[in-house]
This record gives structure tokens, C-alpha cells and sequence, in this order.
């Protein structure tokens, strides 16, 4: 499995990198990002799943699906306002918080080094993502912090999934459907005529990269994190997700000439070198 889990990471690095380069770059609406980011997964993962069998929603579903959703739509109209380093920190910290206290209320405590290794890997998330940053405003602080609520209820919602295709198509699809009657009030209220609306608010490179971040960062990424979640446990999920942000610099500095500097360098050891210590002695 650590193959997999490297490229479930990769991708979930990948979608922060595809939302803030939509957004930022090309002005995508976020309600568009959303739709396109949900409802092409959606597809993806229904045409997978007619292979092995029917597709077939469940009420289960509307409780992954609204998480999802939650995660989704928050995260997007949260970075119109926030920095992204900001958003980020209380994105990850809210998930990270919100794993540990779930998973300390199953009866399952962090202890001696495992537990130091946690707060080395947090500390060098806040150096990572806060140096140089002023306080944010409360508004897009509490959507980026519902976000991250959304996200690690999704997370604890597939910890016991045993038919993860199945699950996280069914979660997009419900995520998609009730998204749909948003999108259809904002087309009637933004988009008039609706033709040059969508041509101002869509841009085809925007669109391009909501449906890579749809199919192959959401889709894809979210199925094989379902595939991770039953073994991995909660602690071990929230773990690593803190290696999510170090990947994103990485690749913000490749892809968008975003190079850290020192301190940011040494954050990201410090950020490896907790969550080694933390799932390594777990295993001892």
C-alpha cells in the first residue's frame, strides 16, 4: 500500500495546486469549479463502477454526499478571500484536530514519542504556512474551517468502507445532485444572457483544470483513499495528511515558480521527519 498512499497524497496536493490555479489564474467562478470538479468525478466513478456492477444510491450516500459537498464548496469560496498559506494551515489544522478527537473518542490515545511526533509534524505545518501572514478575516476563516469539518466527516464516514468505488462514486453523485439546484439558481441570477455569463465566469483553461482536479485528483484520489482508510486508521489518516501541504509547496515551486524560502524548507523536514516518527513507532 505506501505506493498507493504516495499517489493518494500526490493527488490531494495536486487538487489544492488545480483549485488555486482556477481561481487565482483564470477567475473561475467557484461554483463552477465545484460543479465541474464533482460532477465529472461523478461520471468518472459511475462509468468505472458499471463495469463491475449497477450503480445504485444508497441513503447512506446523502450523508457522504453532504460532507463531500460541504468540503467542496467551502474550500473553493474561501480562497477568493484568503491567503493561501492562511487557508492551508486552518484547512489542515481543522482536519487534523478533528481526526485525533473523533479517533481519542474511540478510545484510541496518543502517547510518549507518537505523540511528540504529532506535534513536531504540527509545528512544522504552522511555520510552513503562517510566517509573514496577517490575521485573516473571520468570514473566510469559518468557511475554510467548514471545509475542513466537510473533509474529515467524509474521511470518517469511509473509514469502514468495504466497496470504496462504490461508496465515494455514490458520495459524488449525491454530492452532485444536491449542488444542482444551486447551480441552477446561480445561472438564472449571474449569467444574463446566459451564453456571455458563462463565457465572462467560464474560461476553458479553468474549466480544463476543474475537470483534471474532477476525474483524476477528486475521483480517483478520493477512491483510493477509500481503498487506505480501513487500514490506516484515523490517526494514521490525519497524520498524513499533514505531508499534503509540504507536496503542494513542492509543486506550487515547480509548476508556478512559488520556490520556498529556508524557513520553509526546514518546516517540511520538520513536518517528514514527525509524521516518520509518529507512524514508525506506531509500528513498533
Amino acid at each position: 500500500m505506501p505506493l498507493l498512499t504516495a499517489l493518494v497524497l500526490l493527488a490531494f496536493a495536486a487538487n489544492s495546486l488545480l483549485c488555486r490555479w482556477a481561481l487565482s489564474v483564470y477567475e473561475l467562478d467557484p461554483l463552477l469549479f465545484s460543479s465541474l470538479r464533482l460532477g465529472s468525478g461523478a461520471l468518472t466513478l459511475t462509468l468505472l463502477l458499471t463495469f463491475s456492477g449497477r450503480p445504485a444510491l444508497q441513503w447512506r450516500d446523502a450523508f457522504t454526499g453532504a460532507a463531500l459537498l460541504t468540503y467542496a464548496l467551502a474550500f473553493a469560496y474561501a480562497y477568493l478571500a484568503l491567503d493561501t498559506g492562511v487557508g492551508a494551515f486552518i484547512l489542515f489544522a481543522t482536519v487534523q484536530l478533528s481526526l485525533l478527537v473523533v479517533s481519542h473518542r474511540q478510545g484510541k490515545r496518543l502517547q510518549g514519542l507518537t505523540l511528540f511526533g504529532v506535534l513536531m509534524s504540527f509545528t512544522g505545518l504552522v511555520m510552513l504556512l503562517l510566517p509573514g501572514n496577517e490575521l485573516p478575516d473571520p468570514g473566510p476563516s469559518l468557511l475554510m474551517l467548514l471545509s475542513g469539518l466537510g473533509w474529515a466527516a467524509f474521511v470518517v464516514l469511509g473509514k469502514g468502507s468495504s466497496q470504496p468505488l462504490r461508496d465515494v462514486q455514490g458520495a459524488f453523485v449525491s454530492a452532485s445532485l444536491l449542488l444542482l439546484p444551486l447551480l441552477v439558481v446561480w445561472l438564472f441570477w449571474f449569467a444574463d444572457p446566459v451564453t456571455n455569463g458563462l463565457k465572462n465566469a467560464l474560461p476553458w483553461q479553468g474549466g480544463l483544470l476543474a475537470l483534471i482536479s474532477g476525474v483524476l485528483a477528486s475521483g480517483l484520489g478520493y477512491w483510493g483513499w477509500y481503498r487506505l482508510l480501513p487500514s490506516l486508521g484515523l490517526q494514521r489518516a490525519a497524520q498524513l495528511q499533514l505531508l499534503v501541504p509540504v507536496l503542494a509547496t513542492l509543486m506550487g515551486s515547480l509548476i508556478l515558480a512559488e520556490l520556498p524560502d529556508l524557513l520553509s524548507i526546514l518546516a517540511m523536514l520538520l513536518i517528514i521527519s514527525g509524521v516518520f516518527m509518529a507512524l514508525r513507532l506506531r509500528k513498533a
